[in-house]
């Protein structure tokens, strides 16, 4: 096994942790965005995988903007 196997399974495993987790919105959307960003480096590892890369890029920032966009506009009101 390799190095960019590794990636791989990390990657999946973040993102099982994550449906894991307890009721922790944010924790939950946290833990996923790391295990995307984890399979997009898979996905680029593998000399570009795009059936890896676009959904997972999709899924980081869908999880950047509930964590950090979204967050931001509900503080302000």
């Amino acid at each position: 096994m390799n190095w960019i196997e590794w990636v791989g399974y990390l990657a999946a495993a973040l993102v099982v942790i994550s449906f894991m987790m307890g009721s922790n919105l944010r924790t939950v959307r946290l833990i996923n965005m790391f295990g995307a960003i984890t399979f997009l480096i898979y996905g680029v590892l593998l000399d570009v995988n795009l059936p890896i890369i676009i959904p997972n890029g999709v899924i980081t920032m869908i999880q950047f903007y509930y964590l950090f966009i979204k967050k931001e506009k509900r503080d302000g009101e």
